[in-house]
């Protein structure tokens, strides 16, 4: 029985995350493109050289295996992605 119940924990892991890109695949993207992909920004802050970092804040129904995600993108005047940091444990996360 304990198997059974890691193996659809893990199997709910793996499919939360399987259809989100992986951080580093932003890098020159527009923020647009962004927010056709995650939705609204969770924050959104503009900084006086005209770049902007916007947050993305994700968890998925496998929180009970604590899937969690927390994207971070540095946008440039043009509205293109700069760079991204991935803090938590889903795959989006890798980056």
């Amino acid at each position: 029985m304990k198997n059974i119940a890691v193996s659809i924990i893990s199997i709910i892991l793996i499919c939360s995350c399987s259809s989100q890109p992986n951080a580093i695949q932003w890098r020159g993207e527009s923020l647009g493109n962004l927010i056709a992909e995650y939705g609204t920004p969770s924050s959104f802050l503009k900084l006086e050289d005209g770049n902007k970092v916007v947050q993305f804040h994700h968890s998925s129904a496998a929180k009970l295996a604590n899937n969690y995600c927390q994207l971070t993108f540095m946008i440039d005047g043009a509205n293109k992605v700069l760079g991204v940091n991935g803090q938590g444990n889903g795959k989006s996360c890798e980056n």
